[in-house]
């Protein structure tokens, strides 16, 4: 089946019926680009299952297997449709301006890397100077002592120590994993790369002797920027705040809950 794009919303078991039901994409398709919800399921009994507009992945279901759900579901798919333009990675906790996103799908000769990063500014030309300094990041291990009761949820197969997964790579500049676009080229950039690690999200890279891929919108800019795919940013992209909604693709309405 051919379609412009796929607008790819990541979410998960536990809000399937609370965040996924009230979601505000009231339609199936925008100009050609088709609206799929991934959810993980870890003890699915084959790589995935399409019921209308929601694919469900044989994955850890978990916050710290984002990168891994994602490339999983870019794979899948490239397999079940022919993707003329690329994704717009969105997360589940949208209030989307239907008429700016349409405006958005329709532009010509979109970036292959696209969004809005915290520093409101661009990458144009990666070099290695991105990644350093080598740091340690304790966002995921803040993250799961605010939610002690994953380690619990046989569906997200958790490591109890994540603090050994906190050195990454610095990586200053990139989109928030918030809403971003993904080009075909750099959608088959990040696949090929997450496919020769086995998808594994504690892999290290050897190279800078770190754990790029435990968070997930680091671990796309780090996989591109290592292709040599720059980044561009807009503010058009989204934002936290409701008055600024005119003026953005969607507002962010749960970055506190």
């Amino acid at each position: 089946m051919e379609v412009q794009g796929i607008i790819l919303v990541l979410s998960c078991q536990k809000h399937r019926y609370t965040r996924l039901k009230e979601f505000s994409l009231p339609k199936k398709e925008y100009s050609g680009w088709k609206v799929v919800y991934v959810i993980g399921d870890f003890f699915l009994d084959k790589n995935y299952t399409l019921e209308e507009d929601l694919l469900t992945i044989q994955c850890e279901d978990s916050y710290l297997h984002l990168l891994k759900k994602l490339g999983l579901s870019m794979k899948y798919l490239y397999e079940i449709f022919d993707i003329k333009q690329g994704i717009l990675r969105a997360g589940d906790d949208l209030l989307f301006n239907e008429r700016m996103l349409e405006h958005f799908l329709n532009a010509q000769n979109k970036p292959d890397f696209y969004g809005s990063s915290p520093t409101g500014q661009s990458l144009l030309t990666p070099t290695m100077d991105a990644f350093y300094p080598i740091r340690e990041d304790y966002f995921m291990v803040h993250y799961y002592r605010q939610h002690p009761e994953d380690f619990q949820n046989p569906q997200h197969n958790l490591t109890d120590n994540i603090s050994q997964f906190v050195r990454r790579p610095r990586i200053p500049i990139g989109p928030a994993g918030v809403l971003y676009f993904i080009s075909n080229k750099a959608c088959r950039i990040i696949i090929d790369h997450l496919e020769k690690i086995q998808f594994n999200i504690y892999h290290c890279n050897e190279d800078f002797q770190s754990y790029p891929y435990v968070i997930e919108d680091t671990g796309v800019s780090f996989i591109l920027y290592l292709n040599n795919i720059g980044f561009v940013h807009s503010n058009s992209l989204y934002s936290e705040h409701m008055n600024q909604f005119d003026q953005v693709i969607a507002i962010h309405t749960n970055k506190y809950k």
